[in-house]
């Protein structure tokens, strides 16, 4: 297994549980509105990623020539997460040990984002754009945190929750795919989704690869 096959692997299993690990840090450092900012910013790049690839399915809005059909989440979580995570961390200490721990959250996002290119989940605009969206949650909130003098990281919550993120995930990742393609054809109303391949509807309705009895809302398999 080549290292942006470890990279998109660890990706999809540290990001979502970090961001939320980043809401119980603050919290627990009695910033309650801090943690909601985070909680509104992480949950608003989260809901522009899934619109994105849900107007695509349903509706086929995208930009063809860059190759463009949704915002890569992967990328986006983990240019949000990584930054924040590596900033409150440090958020104690010098300045100049703050911005090479940012510095560093940025290079790992980076690293995911090409991964994503790498194994051929996304294209180059939609794992950048991804990154971008991520960046910009993170780079938004950090300013929000710069003016918060009153907060000091708990090292052992933050100890704890590097110990968890450590522990091998072997379980099967959740198949969000087939709930957004669930969503996106209830919303549109068709029984087809436009693929990439065409750029258009597919020939055939949507079947998900799960007998009926097995499924969810008719589209999604459990």
């Amino acid at each position: 297994m080549n290292w942006y096959h470890l990279t998109a692997l660890g990706g999809i299993a540290v990001t979502a549980p970090l961001g939320i690990a980043i809401a119980v840090w603050l919290a627990a450092a009695h910033c309650r509105r801090r943690a909601l900012y985070w909680c509104l910013l992480f949950g608003a790049t989260l809901l522009i990623v899934i619109a994105s690839k849900i107007a695509f399915l349903g509706w086929g809005i995208g930009i063809e020539a860059v190759h463009f059909a949704g915002f890569s989440g992967h990328a986006a979580r983990a240019a949000a997460v990584f930054p924040v995570a590596a900033y409150l961390a440090l958020c104690g200490r010098a300045k100049a040990w703050r911005y090479l721990a940012v510095g560093l959250g940025v290079a790992l996002a980076l690293a995911v984002t090409l991964s994503r290119v790498m194994v051929d989940t996304h294209s180059v605009s939609e794992a950048i754009l991804g990154c971008l969206l991520g960046l910009a949650c993170a780079g938004a909130f950090i300013a929000l945190v710069r003016s918060n003098r009153q907060f000091q990281p708990s090292l052992t919550l933050i100890a704890l929750t590097l110990a968890v993120l450590l522990i091998p995930y072997k379980g099967e990742p959740h198949n969000s795919q087939q709930w957004m393609t669930g969503l996106a054809l209830g919303l549109s109303g068709a029984d087809r989704v436009y693929t990439t391949a065409t750029w258009g509807p597919t020939r055939n309705p949507y079947s998900p690869p799960c007998p009926k009895a097995d499924r969810y809302f008719n589209y999604v398999c459990f």
